[in-house]
C-alpha cells in the first residue's frame, strides 16, 4: 500500500513533469529552475511561508490573495506563479518542495547533468572546480552539478559523492588505512614471534 510521501512523490512528479513540458515550450527551463530554487529556499527560512502554503486553517481566497501578494507582480515568472497558485487551488501548496526537487531531476536528465556531492576540509578554488567538473564528465560522460559542503573535521583531501558511488580522498582515510595497516603488521609480528617461541620453546 502505498504511503501518503509516497503519493505525495507521484503529484510532485506529475506537476514538475507538466511545468518542464511548459518551460521547454518557453525556452526558460533553466531560469524556472532558479526561481523554483529561491521559492523553495524561501519556505525553508521563512516560517510564515510555509504556514501560509500548507495551514489548513487559511482558506483557499485568502490564500491565493497572500501568493498574489508575496510572488506576483512580475516577482517570479508566470508558469510559477500559476504553479503556486494551482497547488493551493488543489489544497496540495505542502508539497511545492518536492515539485522542485522533481522538476530539477527532470530537467538534470534532459540536460545530461549528474549531481556531484563534495565535501571538502575548505572551500574549492574556481580552478579545483574545472578540474573536479572536468573529471566528473571523463567519469561518467555527465556534466556535473556540484553541491558543495565544507566539513573541517576532514583535516584535507575530499569527498566526491556521484550517484551511489563515493569517492574518499581525505587524509583521515589515509589514516585510518594507515592505522589499519599497522594494526595488521603488528598482529602478524606477533603471530610470528608467537609461533617462533612454540616452535623453539
Amino acid at each position: 500500500m502505498a504511503s501518503d510521501f509516497d503519493i505525495s512523490q507521484a503529484a510532485a512528479a506529475v506537476y514538475a513533469e507538466s511545468l518542464l513540458q511548459l518551460a521547454n515550450e518557453a525556452g526558460r527551463a533553466e531560469d524556472i529552475a532558479s526561481q523554483l530554487s529561491d521559492a523553495k529556499a524561501l519556505w525553508e527560512q521563512e516560517p510564515a511561508v510555509e504556514t501560509l502554503m500548507s495551514s489548513e486553517a487559511i482558506d483557499h481566497e485568502a490564500r491565493r490573495e497572500s501568493i498574489d501578494r508575496a510572488f506576483g507582480a512580475g516577482r517570479v515568472d508566470r508558469l510559477v506563479l500559476n504553479l503556486l497558485l494551482v497547488l493551493s487551488e488543489k489544497r496540495r501548496a505542502m508539497i511545492f518542495p518536492l515539485v522542485y526537487d522533481a522538476y530539477r531531476r527532470k530537467l538534470d536528465a534532459q540536460l545530461g547533468r549528474e549531481d556531484v556531492h563534495v565535501t571538502t576540509a575548505t572551500p574549492l578554488s574556481d580552478a579545483q572546480r574545472e578540474k573536479l567538473l572536468a573529471e566528473v564528465q571523463r567519469l561518467t560522460g555527465r556534466r556535473g552539478n556540484l553541491i558543495e559542503k565544507v566539513a573541517p573535521e576532514m583535516l584535507g583531501g575530499m569527498t566526491v559523492l556521484i550517484a551511489d558511488r563515493l569517492y574518499d580522498v581525505t587524509i583521515l582515510r589515509r589514516l585510518r588505512n594507515m592505522r589499519a595497516g599497522l594494526l595488521a603488521s603488528s598482529e602478524s609480528h606477533l603471530r610470528d614471534g608467537v609461533a617462533r617461541f612454540v616452535s623453539e620453546g
